[in-house]
C-alpha cells in the first residue's frame, strides 16, 4: 500500500479513489495544504489535478521536484473532470508536465477511451514507488 497525495478539487476524489483502491490517499485542496503535506509527510505518489487550487498544477509539480526528498518521487498530473478539452490540447499539457519533470499526463474523465489503462498506470506506479511509463 502506497501512501499518496492527491492534490486536486473535490470532484476529482471519486475517480483517483477508483483508479488507487487500498491505497492511504491524503486529499488536499490548496497549495498552502500541498506544501505543508509534503514538508511533514512522506509519500511515495503525488498525484496533482489540472484544476487543482484554481489550476495550480504546473506551480506545485516544479514545488515538488524541487524539494530534495521529491526528485525520485513520481508525479502524474490528471484530468479527472468531465470538461471537454481537446485532443492536442492534451497532448501539449503531456509534453509540459514531463519538461517540468512529471512521469505522465493521464486522463481519467469517464469518458476516456484509456481510462481503466490509465487507472491501472496509476496502480503500478503507486505500487512501485517509482517513475513508470503509461503503456
Amino acid at each position: 500500500m502506497a501512501r499518496v497525495l492527491v492534490a486536486d478539487v473535490p470532484e476529482a476524489d471519486e475517480r483517483v479513489r477508483h483508479c488507487l483502491p487500498g491505497h492511504n490517499l491524503l486529499f488536499v485542496r490548496t497549495m498552502h495544504e500541498a506544501l505543508s503535506a509534503l514538508r511533514h509527510d512522506g509519500f511515495s505518489m503525488v498525484v496533482i489535478g489540472v484544476h487543482f487550487d484554481e489550476s495550480r498544477m504546473f506551480d506545485l509539480l516544479s514545488h515538488v521536484h524541487s524539494l530534495p526528498a521529491y526528485r525520485e518521487v513520481p508525479v502524474i498530473c490528471v484530468q479527472a473532470l468531465d470538461l471537454e478539452m481537446p485532443e492536442s490540447v492534451m497532448r501539449t499539457v503531456d509534453m509540459a508536465v514531463k519538461a517540468l519533470g512529471g512521469t505522465a499526463f493521464v486522463d481519467l474523465r469517464d469518458e476516456a477511451l484509456e481510462f481503466r489503462q490509465h487507472c491501472d498506470f496509476l496502480d503500478r506506479v503507486a505500487i512501485a514507488g517509482q517513475p513508470l511509463r503509461p503503456n
